[in-house]
This record gives C-alpha cells, structure tokens and sequence, in this order.
C-alpha cells in the first residue's frame, strides 16, 4: 500500500488515525523494522494531515509518545531475552555489521546511547535492543526512554503539524516572511554544521590541533596559556580548543547582535513577521503544548535542578564542578537581570496580564541554553571528542526549541530569543575553558548514581503537576486575538 493510498484511507475513516500514529510511533521504533520501514517520512505526512485535519495536537503527542515508548521497551527486553541467539538469527547472522555498529555505538556512548540514538544515528531502531543485550539496567532504561521519548515525540510531531495546519487556515504570510525563514533555516543549519566540524577536527589527532599547538608553543605566553587551560586528566589531556573558539565566536555574535538590535528600529521587522504568524498559528491545543515546553526552561525549575545537581557532585567529591554550577547560575542570572534593564526592550502587548519586566534577552532562552548546555558538556567529557556532537546538536535542539516556545506563546520577540541564545553560548563555552584546568577526574555514573536522573524526573514531573496550570493561566492572550 502506498503513501497516498494510506492517507486516502485515514481521511475515510478518520477514527483510525491515532491509533496510525501509534503504530508509525511504535514501528519505527522496533528493532529491524525501523530499518526498513520509512518512519520518519510517514510520521511527517502523518502529522501534516493531523494538522491540516485539525486533530487535537495533546492527543496526537500522547500517542506518538506512547508508540515510541513501547517499541523501544520492546526492543529491550526483546534483547535482553534472547541476547545470546540475536547473533545467529536472521538478520543479523546475514548482516553481522548491524549489530557490530551499534555495539561500537552503545560501547561508546552508554546509557546515554539510549537518548542520542533516538534522533540521530545509522543504527537507531537497534540500539535499545542491544542496550537489553549488554544488560543495561532496566530503571536506567526506562528512565532515558520516557525522556527521550517526550524530545523525539514534540521534534517528529510539531513541525509537520504547524505545516499541515498553516495549509488548512489558508494563512497569509506575514511581508517577507520566506526570507526571514530561509535566511533563518540556513544559519541555523551552518551553526549546526560548524558544531558538527569543530567537535569532529579540533581534537589531537587532527593536523588542525597540531598545527595550533606548535604555534602556541612558539610563544612563551601563548605556551604558558595552553599548558594552564589544559586539562590534567590522564585520560584527556586537551586544551579546551573547541570551547575557546565558541566563546569567542558567540560572544562576537552576541555583541553585533546587541548593537545591531539596540540601534535599529524597535521591533525588527522580523519580530513583527514571526509575532503575525504566531497569532494565525494560535490555539488552544498549540498553546498546551508551548507551555509545556517553555516550563523546560523556568527559572524556578532550572534552580531547582542546579541545586541537586550540585549535591549530587559535593557527594562525589567533584568540589570544582559544583562551584562552576553555582557560578554559571549567578553569571546568568546576573547578565540577564542587568541587560534587561539596561536596554528596556517592551514585550509584545498581546497577553491579557502582561508579563513583569522587560524582554530583551529572553531569560528562559539564556536559562535553557545554559542548563542543557551544561548537561552536554560535562556528559560529552567522558566521551572521546569525535562522538561529542551529537550530544551538543541535542542541547542546541533543547535551546532552540525553548527559545521558539517564547516567541509564539507571544512573551518574546525573535531578537530577544536569539540574544539569548547567543548570551548563553557565552557563558557555558567559557565556564568549559575555566573549568578546564579543574577537570581533575572523571564524572562516569555508576550504579550508586542511578538516584540523580529519578529525582530529576520526579521533581520535573512534581512541578509540572503543581505549576502547570497556573503556568497555563499566565499566557492567556487578549480576546480580540
């Protein structure tokens, strides 16, 4: 049956559609199936339709959701099961690779192989599989598949949906809006791609790394500052050239972007552009769902976090670490609090109780970036540098998504999202050069550890439960929108 004909059919019988989202969900997430089967297309043409067919964007997130839970667990305790007989069944006794690849990537990688596979990766559907067959603990599991699981279903679903519901209310497309997108879409993607590059070329092994350290080294304080940033561990003892290159990337970025925003004419036309597709955009399924996404970045959830994470590394002993999350915190809160009021940027006047204070930059953006920021960077320590982007493009996602969430919830314009995200590039990149010469031992959990990421979720799923609906209540907009 083609595309076309299964489209065709659900628009007959529109009462089997969720359960089709479940089963797309639950398919390309099985091992071997999600090989061949082409997951990601249809989700999109699914989601298209959904939102061109104006099914309820909660109920079509729970299903994705749960359909990708369920393949994944399935996949997992199929492995665990039958972890000694996968080798020699059909497919793997043909394409013995499949399972070498992503044994190589679950090797490397860990638990965290669970959360990084299920957006990127040759090998993805595979992936639980082997973490059963390498007796990967099943709480641990469960606790990256929920998670990952809530990433995957907003990041396959909200895009298609947002297309397929702009075709059904015939929008009208803000004046100039195509070249706002597309010029938006194409740096976004050279900042991905320029990620990609520099986590994957600017390690020792490469000619690039040698060729900056002999020039470093031709110079007595150039040396001496290589050999103080440098880190002391025995198993990674780099100097911290990615992180030194992003801060000063980003903050170059961060001060054009100010000047620039600060002197033109307020709001940009790019503010307006995306504020008018946001209002033709809006409803009320839309608007549970942006609020659930803009908690991830609340100031008040996000301290919460940063406290036990820091217990957890004064119990550990990582003294150095818990002091540059209690100083990455102050810097943010202190930048964002004296640039907000420095430039008294108004927000736009669209919400029925307008939100306190002024805009520019957007706090739960610089927020966001920084904590999911933080997370990737002290996990990708303890991956070799070559594997490490797949683990930042995953924060960046986070960030971007979050800053997104602020713009068409109508609390922020696109400038103060993107000074935001630029701010928080800043600091995380360097509090990494900083910490640099304090990164003494390695932070690998054990199973002694397996508390840290269960309080996490309980108290992100506490606040939720407690907060969300005042949250709900705060981003009410005015009637005549």
């Amino acid at each position: 049956m083609s595309l076309d004909q299964i489209l065709d059919w659900l628009n007959q019988n529109p009462e089997w559609f969720l359960f089709t989202v479940f089963l797309t969900a639950f398919s390309e997430s099985l091992a071997v199936i999600g090989l061949i089967m082409p997951g990601a297309f249809l989700m999109f043409a699914l989601m298209v339709m959904a939102g061109n067919q104006a099914f309820p964007l909660g109920d079509v997130l729970i299903w994705a959701f749960i359909g990708a839970v369920l393949g994944d667990a399935i996949s997992f305790y199929f492995g665990r099961i039958f972890k000694h007989k996968i080798p020699h069944i059909w497919p793997f006794k043909k394409k013995p690779q499949w399972l070498h690849q992503s044994k190589t990537f679950f090797d490397k990688h860990g638990g965290k192989s669970i959360f990084i596979g299920r957006f990127v990766g040759p090998v993805r559907p595979l992936i639980p599989m082997v973490a059963g067959m390498m007796s990967m603990p099943s709480m641990r599991f469960l606790i990256v598949n929920l998670l990952s699981a809530i990433g995957w279903a907003i990041c396959y679903v909200l895009p298609g949906y947002i297309i397929g519901s702009a075709i059904r209310l015939d929008i009208d497309l803000p004046e100039n809006f195509k070249t706002v997108f597309f010029s938006t879409v194409i740096l976004v993607a050279c900042f991905v791609a320029l990620t990609v590059w520099v986590y994957q070329n600017l390690h020792p092994e490469r000619s690039i790394y040698q060729h900056l350290r002999q020039l470093f080294n031709s110079n007595n304080t150039l040396n001496y500052i290589w050999r103080r940033l440098s880190s002391p561990r025995a198993d990674d003892p780099t100097f911290p050239l990615p992180s030194l290159l992003t801060f000063i990337t980003c903050t170059l970025l961060f001060l054009v972007w100010v000047f620039w925003v600060d002197y033109a004419q307020q709001p940009l036309l790019t503010d307006l552009s995306l504020l008018d597709l946001a209002k033709q955009l809006h409803s009320e399924d839309s608007q549970l769902v942006l609020v659930f996404i803009t908690m991830l970045g609340d100031p008040n959830l996000l301290y919460f976090c940063a406290g036990w994470f820091s217990i957890y590394l004064v119990i550990k002993r990582q003294y150095s670490a818990m002091i540059l999350i209690a100083g990455v915190t102050a810097v943010s809160f202190t930048s964002v609090t004296l640039l907000k009021d420095t430039f008294a940027h108004a927000r736009p006047e669209i919400l029925a109780t307008p939100f306190p204070g002024f805009a520019f930059p957007s706090g739960h953006t610089v927020g966001a970036t920084v904590f999911f920021g933080l997370i990737a960077a002290f996990i990708a320590q303890e991956t070799t540098q070559t594997k490490r982007w797949p683990i930042y493009l995953i924060s960046i996602l986070a960030a971007l998504t979050v800053g997104s969430s602020r713009i068409f919830l109508g609390v922020h314009w696109f400038s103060d999202v993107v000074c935001g995200l630029l701010l928080g590039a800043s600091i995380i990149s360097l509090a990494r050069v900083i910490y640099s010469p304090f990164n003494q031992h390695s932070l690998k959990p054990s199973k002694q550890d397996a508390w840290l990421p269960i309080v996490l979720l309980m108290s992100y799923a506490g606040y939720y439960w407690y907060e969300f609906p005042k949250q709900l209540s705060r981003y009410i907009w005015l009637d005549f929108f």
